[in-house]
């Protein structure tokens, strides 16, 4: 064997290890999460827990942006009921387990000073009162995590509001001609209002309400106006119009995918299909694409950088999606590369990202503990 060879070996061998390693245990623990497996349901949704327990305050983060922080606190409460939520109906033995954290993060969720950004836009947080016409979607998210407390919890305090909510959001929403309701005055965004029909989905479960006919309506005028030919889901829209203000972005696509899976598995399953097929891998590693073809961009806040065409946004959000539809190889491919530059550790019975922060480890929770509609 040629020295020179016989010199590059450790590196050879390292980087393997580093390649190799991280990829048996990313697989081995991916099927695990795929198949529900409660020991690693169990780890990933202590680490939620401990972080939310150890932040005693509304907002996890001040950066001086009222908007940043308002809405990082309420997908963070949002995603962990729905995380947690989502592993006591799959494992009703932990409900005890989780059910104390459920209840504190959903009244934490419903204080209007979580979000006093909308408060400044509208006049009125939505909480307190919406104003006639109002679109208000950004209560889709919080009315989605309150529909999982109420399956879960049918006599919560919040039952009343849940219902309120639904209704006005329900009734914005149906009356709408594009399908379509604002999110802040002058800003209309497709996966915010997947959330709010997603949250609508939720209540009809909790509650027994018939929605469907108004839902097939709905449907209807949203396919219509937010799904681009390409399939994905466009990120914002002209006010009032149907006319594009951003591209079709796979984080939206991803994200709305799983908020309708609450609602409405067919059309959640055509934004899934459509965000399948830009899935790239290498290795074994999966992420998907931010852009479809035809389409290009930097990214932002809502999909993270975007790096030779991928996304975290989209790749995150995908791994929920890909579970709420069966769609196994995708999943595992996208939650070994999270599951690798994710930085997962194990500590205290824990599971955590290092990387993600106490928001991405409720978001990854969301998102691999994801289900079918029932």
């Amino acid at each position: 064997m040629p020295s020179r060879l016989i010199r590059w070996l450790p590196l050879v061998a390292a980087m393997a290890t580093l390649l190799l390693l991280p990829r048996q245990h990313g697989s081995s623990e991916a099927g695990l999460l795929f198949e529900g497996d409660v020991q690693v349901q169990q780890r990933l949704g202590d680490d939620v827990v401990q972080r939310l327990a150890s932040h005693p305050e509304l907002h996890f983060y001040k950066t001086g942006s009222k908007r940043f922080d308002g809405q990082s606190a309420i997908a963070t409460y949002q995603m962990a009921i729905l995380g947690l939520g989502q592993i006591v109906l799959e494992h009703p033995e932990l409900r005890e387990r989780y059910m104390p954290t459920i209840r504190d993060a959903a009244g934490r969720l419903v204080e209007p000073a979580t979000l006093s950004y909308a408060a400044q836009k509208y006049g009125a947080h939505g909480i307190v009162r919406m104003a006639p016409a109002a679109g208000h979607a950004y209560l889709g998210y919080i009315n989605l995590a309150l529909g999982m407390l109420r399956v879960l919890e049918p006599d919560t305090p919040h039952a009343a509001l849940h219902d309120r909510l639904s209704a006005q959001l329900s009734e914005r929403l149906f009356a709408a001609p594009r399908g379509m309701i604002e999110t802040y005055p002058g800003e209309s965004w497709p996966p915010d209002v997947a959330a709010v029909a997603g949250s609508i989905g939720l209540h009809a479960r909790a509650t027994g309400m018939d929605y469907a006919s108004r839902l097939a309506v709905w449907r209807r005028r949203f396919q219509e106006c937010a799904i681009d030919d390409s399939g994905f889901l466009i990120q914002r829209l002209h006010t009032a119009s149907c006319r594009p203000a951003d591209a079709p972005r796979g984080s939206g696509t991803a994200v709305g995918a799983y908020f309708l899976s609450f609602v409405d598995q067919e059309l959640s399953g055509r934004l899934h299909t459509a965000l399948s097929r830009q899935i790239v891998t290498l290795l074994g590693f999966g992420a998907a694409r931010e852009y479809p073809p035809g389409h290009t961009g930097s990214g932002d806040g809502n999909s993270g950088p975007v790096v030779f065409g991928v996304s975290v946004g989209a790749t995150g959000f995908g791994i929920g999606s890909a579970r709420a539809h069966g769609d196994r190889d995708s999943f595992i491919a996208m939650y070994k590369t999270a599951h690798l530059f994710g930085a997962a550790t194990s500590r205290d019975g824990a599971t955590t990202f290092a990387t993600g922060g106490v928001l991405g480890n409720a978001l990854l929770l969301a998102m691999v503990t994801a289900r079918s509609a029932d």
